[in-house]
């Protein structure tokens, strides 16, 4: 049976389809990978559940108790007299003490304090964490492509010599030599792609990605500014510092709990107007106010205030405990960035260019006869050990950088005083 015009149709457009070639995902800085981030993270929505929460606390902090309506109905008998109803009704308003009602207002907008600040936290860590990890996956990049240059000149070296192999002992071991030095550079180059595909895995997931969605950066580069004063530091961080401003703004409110706990000894004040009457020898209607108050004669409440004093000693300690590490990790981490700084500041603007030439310098001159197998192995893996080196030195540098602003709150901001990595 031959083959219809519309089978052959549909064939032929299938295999148009097929050759294509893959589109690539569109290259995105990384401002555009923290917009993102920011906007598929699902935790935002628990932050902002949780601010929405403590408004709701605001309002119901802020109203007042519904009246009640007490009703009392019976009968009266009267010696030599006719039985009678006899009725009493009373609307009454529960007001809080004077000043309650205040306290109860001020927590709660600790309350909601407190959860914008949680919202703005976790925005500031996520973007924080999408810039480190954007700035890995390009140095990580950088490393691969340095050993996959290394592994292709060794495989197209090998190829060659097998092609004019001689029968020599000496072409032999040679031969070998190379071979061995090219599943080295394999290996290197696995560990490092697996390095790259790990990173950029994590940066998807981290902006709302697949795992398996690539992720192509643009105008992404590591730079590494001279970092203040470690007393500079700690000014800026108990500033804003978000988990010290967390913890201030809940000493405040334990102060207002205590307040409001020694008010709570006086109880409620309860008022209304009321009626009655009864109708067992005549009517009699009486009418009035009602005015209630408790007297704090035996229950002061005072194991309630011993605890919320208790819960804000509590708190202040984990005030001065959080600012302690905040000051060692920010000395910690000012430390080792300005020693990977210091490391860095021995490389040249130009040593990489010239490491990468003279490793490709000397696969050419060895093809030509003219330097031994041991100086153009030795290069290559000199090449690999200095990029290696360098790449591992900005790595740490951009890890303690990210970790600074992280402490602070706040960008590092300048020059950068460190060599940049160059663009071939």
């Amino acid at each position: 049976m031959k083959p219809s015009l519309f089978h052959l149709s549909v064939i032929l457009f299938s295999t148009s389809l097929l050759s294509l070639p893959a589109r690539e995902s569109t290259a995105v800085t990384s401002s555009e990978l923290v917009n993102e981030a920011l906007q598929k993270n699902p935790e935002i929505r628990f932050y902002e559940a949780e601010i929405a929460a403590a408004k709701g606390g605001r309002q119901s902090a802020g109203q007042l108790a519904n009246p009640t309506l007490d009703t009392e109905f019976g009968g009266m008998s009267l010696a030599q007299q006719k039985e009678g109803l006899v009725w009493r009704a009373a609307i009454l308003q529960v007001f809080d003490f004077p000043g309650r009602m205040s306290l109860r207002k001020a927590i709660a907008d600790r309350d909601i304090t407190l959860a914008e600040l949680g919202l703005q936290q976790f925005k500031s860590q996520l973007a924080n964490e999408v810039r480190a990890r954007a700035g890995d996956v390009i140095l990580l990049k950088r490393k691969e492509d340095a050993a996959r240059s290394v592994r292709e000149r060794l495989e197209s070296l090998v190829a060659v010599l097998v092609q004019r192999d001689t029968g020599s002992v000496s072409a032999l071991l040679e031969r070998r030599v190379l071979e061995a030095t090219l599943l080295t550079s394999d290996r290197t180059l696995t560990d490092a792609s697996k390095q790259v595909r790990e990173a950029t895995a994590a940066l998807a997931v981290l902006c709302g990605r697949g795992p398996d969605e690539p992720v192509q950066l643009s105008g992404v580069y590591t730079s590494f500014p001279t970092v203040p004063h470690l007393e500079s530091l700690k000014q800026q961080a108990a500033r804003t510092n978000f988990d010290l401003q967390q913890k201030r703004l809940q000493v405040a409110k334990q102060g207002l709990k205590i307040d409001l706990t020694k008010s709570d000894r006086w109880g409620d004040i309860t008022f209304g107007p009321y009626m009655a009457g009864q109708h067992a020898g005549g009517t009699q209607i009486e009418a009035g106010f009602v005015v209630s108050i408790p007297l704090p004669l035996w229950n002061k409440n005072k194991g309630n205030i011993d605890a919320e004093s208790a819960r804000t000693q509590q708190a202040e300690a984990l005030l001065q405990a959080t600012l302690r590490d905040l000051e060692r990790d920010l000395a910690v981490a000012r430390a080792a960035y300005l020693a990977e700084l210091d490391a860095l500041s021995r490389w040249r603007p130009e040593s990489e260019k010239q490491f990468a030439d003279a490793a490709a310098e000397a696969d050419r001159h060895y093809r030509l006869g003219a330097v031994p197998a041991a100086t153009y192995v030795e290069m290559q893996r000199g090449y690999l050990d200095a990029m290696d080196s360098l790449i591992e030195s900005r790595r740490n540098a951009w890890k303690h950088r990210m970790e600074i602003e992280r402490l602070t709150g706040t960008p590092l901001t300048g020059e950068s005083v460190t060599p940049t990595l160059t663009h071939r």
